[in-house]
């Protein structure tokens, strides 16, 4: 028996589906113009439990992200993504135009205005070769040389050296004339694959038909921002964040001060706001742990299974760093890493990246749950203000896995004992 969580998200409505081998145990949907929903992620997260099974139970994803910019379906994938995380589930495509696409290389992507795209490219045994925001450079991996093509002048004939011949460029997608006109400036060959973005019925019913192969399908973000449409405090945020301003954030847990990493000037702000001697590095927030080797953050077995068991939600993961480390991670032994349950957290940090986040006190001073004492307390004032009302007031756990022995660090939300039993039951 498989069991398989399919979700769907287009520009009006959501859906989910709890599926095992042919038989439906549970599905829903929703639309985002209801002022009651929250996120596809909340959606999946019911489908499951009306199912009578847990998030643990799942064998496989299949995701598809249409069209729709809104921090609703940007929080909802980072929760697939970490559900993928949590059961140890490989990303295989970018979604599920591109595994209903046989016959690969398969280009799937979502246009973001211009030539500003999200694009993988998926093989022809449906593993991805690459994704990037940039159309070229997802091209230029099944052709390195530029202007190569398949048909294009063959090495020792005077012209650039090219790839062997392959099979031409199959594209998938809701944009697809636009892409295939994008593709031919690139002086690459390309084929309409006739594929649009399913609905969740006809995702359904291909699982149902085992047409659904490679098994599994994990989502990634888009590259169109959601945040920025909404015109509230986050949006706010969003922009004093990437303007190199300080943000104060509410977390699931306490209130954060918040600063975009390549933000030196911030960082600089950051910390003379607290009052506060620079001699411990930032910790890090993420939308999902799957852009952790992204950031050369290695997350060995034992993190793993505790961002699986824990993640998102309340606890922080102190994890080595290696050479592939972005230049504001670079020259650090270690970084403490979340990724926060707050799903318009978790949009934003889906939308502008990884942000380096610290509790919002002064040094010294106990982390206050309202945004009113905290900024009572600060010499100055953030750039922007996400008032979320009175937090918890209990911080994050912390466990060290950069150390041979995994040590719990600070014990918070999430008590030691049942750190130890998901460390001990590995």
């Amino acid at each position: 028996m498989t069991l398989t969580l399919a979700v769907e998200t287009s520009s009006r409505t959501y859906g989910a589906a709890l599926v095992d081998d042919d038989v439906v145990l549970a599905q829903a949907s929703a639309d985002r113009s209801d002022p009651g929903f929250v996120d596809v992620g909340v959606l999946a997260s019911s489908v499951i439990a009306a199912g009578g099974r847990t998030v643990a139970d799942l064998d496989r994803l299949a995701v598809d992200v249409g069209p729709g910019n809104l921090a609703s379906v940007r929080a909802g994938i980072a929760y697939v993504n970490a559900v993928a995380f949590a059961r140890g589930i490989p990303v295989v495509g970018l979604d599920a135009l591109a595994l209903l696409s046989r016959g690969g290389p398969t280009l799937a992507l979502r246009m973001a205005g211009g030539t500003a795209v999200y694009a993988a490219l998926t093989r022809a045994d449906g593993t991805v070769a690459t994704r990037h925001g940039d159309l070229t450079v997802v091209v230029k991996d099944l052709f390195p040389t530029p202007g190569a093509v398949t048909s294009g002048t063959s090495a020792g004939t005077g012209g650039p050296s090219v790839p062997e011949p392959g099979p031409v460029l199959r594209v998938a997608g809701a944009k697809r004339p636009q892409a295939l006109a994008l593709l031919a400036d690139l002086g690459v060959e390309a084929t309409d694959a006739g594929i649009d973005a399913p609905r969740i019925d006809d995702l359904v019913a291909a699982l149902r038909a085992g047409d659904h192969e490679p098994a599994v399908v994990s989502a990634a973000p888009l590259t169109e921002s959601s945040v920025r449409f909404r015109g509230d405090a986050w949006a706010a945020a969003r922009e004093a964040l990437l303007a190199g301003g300080v943000a104060l954030l509410p977390t699931d847990t306490v209130y954060g001060l918040a600063v975009h990493p390549r933000r030196r000037e911030a960082i600089d702000a950051l910390f003379a706001l607290k009052a506060r001697p620079r001699t411990r590095e930032l910790p890090i927030m993420v939308a999902t742990p799957d852009e952790l080797p992204s950031l050369g953050v290695q997350v060995p077995d034992t993190a793993r299974r505790l961002l699986g068991a824990f993640s998102p939600g309340p606890i922080t993961v102190a994890l080595g760093i290696d050479d592939t480390a972005p230049a504001w991670l670079a020259g650090r032994a270690e970084v403490g890493v979340r990724v926060p349950s707050d799903p318009d957290l978790r949009a934003l940090l889906s939308d502008v990246g990884a942000l380096l986040v610290t509790s919002a006190n002064a040094h010294g001073e106990p982390t206050a749950q309202a945004t009113g004492p905290i900024l009572a307390q600060l010499a100055g004032r953030p750039e922007a203000v996400v008032d979320g009302g009175e937090r918890t007031g209990v911080p994050s756990t912390v466990v060290n896995c950069h150390l041979d022995v995994p040590r719990i660090e600070r014990e918070g939300a999430i008590p030691a004992a049942e750190i130890e039993r998901v460390l001990d039951h590995g």
